[in-house]
């Protein structure tokens, strides 16, 4: 009795346990949710839609593990690229919703172009697009909208970087990626002059002709400077050099042919020059005033880096040739690696070339530009800026096999940082160097 009691629970339970397994293999993985599939990994045989189990979320890999329809085994895809729901029914029902865009994609067709937390280009920005980046359609307006004077509609999107806005259409290519046709560009070509006014970079027409020439000038060269359409506040700005202007306006808006206004304020615009020069008339002081920008391509910052580059190099190539420079008549000049400078010893050109109260230190620059014949006859231009006067002093200068020549430049003879040819009778200074 004792032994047949004893073998009995033990059998039963081998049983038992063996029944679980089976079951629990029958069942698979369990799940903790359902996922609609909104964009596909590339080269992967699901389609945009599908509804697929969720088995498990790895928040260190942001990743869901997830079965395919029709399928054996699991997956990993990435969090960003599926709509999670804790019900089956749930998910179903917003495939449904889904289906009539689940092949939508669009193209950009302008850089940083913003999606926005809502329907609202007065709304937070939460993403800046680039030309070409394609992005995911997860819902269509119907309503259409004014942005501007731009017609168009709202689209709720999803990036590669898995950033959910709304995106004005105006500068996108709506196709379809399973046909591979193009449903919608552009909105209406007619506006596509208020569309340059509004998105291009305009800036003073003198900053084209430093960077037509390479003469760049720091004091007019600047990213302050230029006419800008601000958002929030709605607002049309100008600086200049002198003047800092702020406009409240509703919208721009064409009046004939070449010719638009910003409604809500007296400002008129015409746009020339293949959409690329805008003139610009408003009140000043109870005057008109009217300035002429150009859409500058060139990154305003960039220019200004690779100008103060230059003038780096100048310096190094200078201080190749000797960073002491001494004469019996016009003193000792020691100029470090950093361009200060002390000028000792120049009484006798006080004052007529440097001022009495200028001091023995400061900093010298590579500001100034020659052009034509002056251009061809001289190394360049040093600009010797003493700290106790605004006033720089310039020179031409070359470099001999004796030394260092200066030629004094009058400050008549410069127009806008540029000299246009050489001066009658110039004093010239001798320096060795060393």
């Amino acid at each position: 009795m004792f032994l047949y009691g004893s073998f009995f629970p033990r059998a039963a339970l081998w049983v038992w346990l063996a029944v679980c397994v089976c079951f629990l293999a029958a069942c698979g993985p369990s799940t903790i949710g359902y996922g609609v599939l909104l964009w596909p990994p590339d080269e992967s045989p699901l389609e945009a839609g599908s509804v697929l189990p969720v088995y498990e979320e790895s928040r260190l890999k942001q990743t869901y593990s997830t079965g395919g329809e029709g399928e054996s085994g699991t997956s990993e895809i990435e969090i960003w690229r599926l709509r999670f729901f804790l019900r089956e029914k749930e998910a179903r029902d917003f495939a449904g919703r889904f289906d009539s865009v689940r092949d939508l994609f669009a193209t950009v067709n302008r850089n940083a172009l913003p999606i926005r937390e809502r329907p609202d280009r007065l709304s937070r920005q939460v993403y800046r697009l680039r030309q070409d980046e394609t992005i995911k359609i997860l819902a269509l307006s119907t309503t259409p909208s004014d942005e501007n004077g731009l017609q168009g509609y709202w689209y709720h999107v999803l990036t590669k970087d898995g950033v959910e806005g709304y995106c004005f259409n105006y500068y996108l290519t709506l196709y379809n990626a399973r046909t591979n046709t193009v449903i919608s560009s552009t909105q209406d070509a007619s506006q596509d002059a208020i569309a340059a006014i509004l998105r291009s970079s305009w800036r003073p027409r003198f900053f084209q002709e430093m960077l037509d020439t390479g003469r760049i000038d720091l004091n007019r060269f600047r990213e302050t400077y230029g006419l800008f359409f601000e958002e929030e506040p709605q607002r049309l700005r100008i600086v200049l050099p002198g003047v800092s202007v702020n406009i409240p306006y509703s919208r721009v808006r064409r009046v004939s042919g070449d010719t638009y206004i910003a409604e809500g304020s007296d400002v008129q615009m015409r746009l020339h020059a293949g959409m690329k020069e805008l003139s610009i008339s408003y009140s000043r002081n109870t005057a008109r005033r009217t300035d002429t920008f150009v859409a500058v391509r060139e990154n305003v910052e960039d220019v200004i880096r690779k100008e103060n580059e230059r003038r780096r190099g100048v310096l190094r190539a200078f201080l190749e040739n000797g960073s002491t420079l001494q004469s019996d008549a016009y003193g000792e000049i020691i100029i470090s690696g950093a361009g200060e400078f002390t000028w000792t010893g120049f009484e006798r050109l006080t004052p007529a070339v440097i001022s009495a109260d200028a001091g023995t230190s400061g900093v010298v620059e590579f500001s100034v530009f020659a052009s034509g014949e002056a251009q061809s006859a001289y190394a360049g231009i040093i600009t010797f800026q003493f700290a106790g006067t605004k006033q720089g002093v310039n020179f031409f200068y070359r470099f001999t096999q004796q030394g260092t020549q200066f030629i004094h430049i009058p400050p008549q003879s410069i127009e806008e940082n540029i000299v246009h040819r050489r001066p009658m009778n110039p004093l010239v200074l001798f320096f060795t160097t060393s």
